[in-house]
């Protein structure tokens, strides 16, 4: 989590406003978590789970993102889930549509049948438009992989940045550094300077672009200035697997040869 982070500038105005409409909703989210502590989709820990949830909202909600209210009335089913659970069981069940935990296991699985049959039909659609050739620019991590596989979430984008910040966190950076004045970089240069990495590279390792020196503003910049280029389509997330690496790519550098 995010911690003791200032995300905006002395006026009180936010660095850079990100739009998530173009990202995933908190079904995906809830997804994503279940498969990072490898839970079993039809007896999750609910407490467990729900408090994963709101650090990733947390640590949205701390980077300013245009964060849907679908998210939050997600919190707060999973927060009375979670209530219910350690309540008698012959406590009166809401209404809610998903209020409870069978039924919420049944949406999720709804959805991702959902979202399967979907990456099914676009992958018949674009099967030729969805592999990321193999060059010598590549990263040596990548020598034995011929094409990147998966296209990296908004949530996979998210857990790295959280491990990064935790890291430079560790190293305690802050009053090593705190007496000397730089220029803050903004959202708008930071984009560019990525735009323009990619020009003369193939790829980019994500984490190549937050050195653990940096200023706990810069790794907000350089995320939401990531976030912003995937959105706008000029750049696209990918790894080689589940959870594995990720690479940034230029967006036209998806070809139709292999």
């Amino acid at each position: 989590m995010l911690a003791e982070l200032s995300l905006t500038h002395p006026s009180s105005h936010p660095i850079y406003a990100v739009k998530l409409d173009g990202f995933e909703g908190p079904l995906d989210l809830l997804l994503h978590l279940i498969q990072k502590e490898e839970m079993d989709i039809y007896d999750i820990q609910i407490a467990k789970i729900t408090d994963r949830y709101l650090e990733y909202i947390n640590l949205m909600e701390q980077l300013d993102l245009d964060l849907a209210s679908e998210f939050l009335v997600m919190a707060a089913t999973l927060l009375q889930i979670k209530s219910q659970n350690i309540l008698p069981k012959n406590e009166t069940k809401t209404d809610n549509s998903i209020g409870n935990q069978e039924q919420l296991v049944q949406q999720l699985l709804e959805y991702k049948r959902y979202k399967e049959a979907a990456q099914v039909l676009d992958i018949y659609a674009e099967r030729r438009t969805t592999i990321y050739n193999r060059s010598s620019k590549l990263h040596s991590e990548l020598d034995d992989t011929r094409s990147y596989e998966i296209k990296a979430t908004l949530f996979d984008l998210l857990s790295a940045f959280k491990n990064i910040n935790e890291r430079v966190a560790q190293l305690d950076m802050d009053d090593e550094y705190e007496t000397v004045e730089e220029e803050t970089v903004t959202v708008e240069e930071k984009m560019e300077f990525i735009e323009n990495q990619l020009e003369t590279s193939d790829q980019l390792l994500f984490d190549d672009l937050f050195p653990l020196s940096s200023r706990k503003l810069d790794l907000i910049v350089t995320f939401l200035a990531i976030l912003e280029l995937i959105r706008l389509g000029k750049i696209v997330s990918v790894q080689t697997g589940l959870f594995e690496s990720i690479y940034l790519v230029k967006a036209t550098s998806i070809t139709s040869t292999t």
